[in-house]
């Protein structure tokens, strides 16, 4: 992976890698602790949704994140996420539940601006040719993180409790902001248009408009995630009707398909450079609809191996996208493009699993299976097939004379390494003002 030449990116990576798991493991465990405190299954999935309201105001999110400077955003807001996890030692009986709410709010918000800050960073730090390989890297970790993390969070969990598992995780928010403190990059200059609050709000849509290919897979993608939250709710129907197993076994699951996010993780880089993105998003989705198609087979062994498929499909997709996403995006607009292109995708998705909910009563898994992985299958067979053109890459708008901290890091990378062609994007425009 040749984003690893460059060691702000490792450090980078170190410090993201460590406070994710601890994350992770949290929060994969405060279901768990509601369910303690208040023998409720409503309950405790409560804690997931609350962690999912905050991305129906992503694009507030995003424009903030265009407004300021990158990296102070990333420490600063991994500062507030432990302060917050740290009010999670108050928690004492089910009275204090909201507490935990609350905390999964904040988590919401925070995954929002640390995932769109991160990922608009990486353009500043790295040339456009490292960012597939640098995503990839982020995908890898994600699959270690799936299948390690939970086991890790439960067992810390059921041995010592919630509170040491906030302990834990605060520490680790405190590493990455020492990581990122120790990253010299010089930042594209903020956002400072003097257009109005809705104009700005909404100058990530009309950038995604505006390029037909990213228009484009954001609505193919939309499409396919629509039917993906179908899938929400049929896994636990897959694993005790179809399977005959406990529910417990969706943890196995979870935990294969990090294997396939694994895998993808190495392979994302070599897959963007043969096939381009758009078509790597395209082959991902059918590959998504081939795993969950998988699962209607009443046999373990199938099922387990189209969770290998799912998780290698999702990883591939994120690579793709994240780097589609960057690489025909001005770095100052970047927050505003991934946080709506974020959701939009994500609103049909989670409207699709309260629908799902209702409908796996009278209808049957596998013809739901069935019909959502046909949906899958045609829209990644559409990008595949079919995929606009590709505009130039977008360069960086960051001032291309770095200071003195930076420049001192850059010579320290490995010759022909990213220090020596941040500023050489094949076919970039100049950077100017956005529409």
């Amino acid at each position: 992976m040749t984003a690893f030449r460059d060691a702000r990116f490792r450090r980078l990576y170190v410090g993201d890698a460590l406070s994710g798991f601890g994350d992770t493991a949290l929060l994969l465990a405060l279901g768990i602790w509601v369910k303690d405190l208040t023998g409720s299954n409503s309950a405790a999935g409560a804690v997931f949704l609350a962690m999912g309201l905050p991305v129906l105001f992503a694009p507030l999110a995003g424009r903030q994140i265009d407004r300021v400077r990158r990296k102070p955003l990333l420490m600063a807001t991994n500062a507030i996420a432990g302060l917050a996890v740290l009010a999670l030692l108050l928690v004492r009986t089910a009275e204090h539940t909201w507490i935990i709410y609350g905390v999964a709010i904040v988590h919401g918000c925070v995954a929002t601006v640390l995932m769109a800050g991160r990922n608009a960073l990486l353009k500043d730090l790295l040339p456009d040719s490292d960012l597939g390989s640098a995503n990839a890297a982020f995908g890898t970790l994600f699959g270690f993180t799936r299948i390690l993390a939970p086991l890790v969070g439960s067992g810390i969990y059921a041995a010592f409790g919630g509170h040491l598992l906030a302990l834990i995780d605060a520490l680790t928010f405190l590493v990455a902001i020492t990581a990122l403190a120790t990253v010299r990059v010089v930042e594209s200059p903020p956002e400072r248009s003097g257009e109005r609050f809705g104009t700005e709000l909404l100058a990530g849509l009309r950038h995604i408009r505006s390029v037909p290919l990213l228009s484009q897979v954001t609505v193919v993608s939309a499409v396919a995630f629509g039917a993906v939250g179908f899938l929400e709710p049929i896994i636990f129907v897959v694993v005790e009707d179809g399977l005959h197993r406990p529910a417990a076994f969706f943890g196995v699951i979870v935990s294969v398909q990090g294997v396939g996010s694994i895998v993808a993780g190495f392979t994302g880089a070599w897959l963007l450079r043969r096939v381009g993105e758009a078509r790597a998003i395209g082959g991902a989705l059918i590959g998504l609809g081939v795993g969950c198609a998988a699962l209607a087979v009443g046999a373990t062994a199938v099922v387990l191996g189209g969770a290998v498929g799912i998780g290698l499909a999702v990883t591939w997709f994120s690579i793709g996208w994240n780097t589609l996403l960057q690489r025909h995006t001005p770095s100052r607009l970047l927050g505003r493009a991934f946080t709506t292109a974020g959701m939009l995708v994500t609103i049909p998705q989670t409207a699709a699993i309260g629908v799902a909910a209702a409908l796996i009563v009278v209808v049957d898994h596998r013809l739901l299976l069935a019909v959502l992985s046909l949906v899958i299958l045609l829209a990644g067979l559409r990008l595949l097939t079919h995929p606009k053109p590709a505009p130039d890459p977008v360069a960086t708008d960051a001032d291309p004379t770095p200071d003195r901290d930076a420049a001192s890091d850059r010579d320290a990378a490995p010759a022909g390494g990213p220090a020596a062609d941040r500023d050489a994007v094949p076919g970039g425009v100049a950077p100017g003002r956005r529409e």
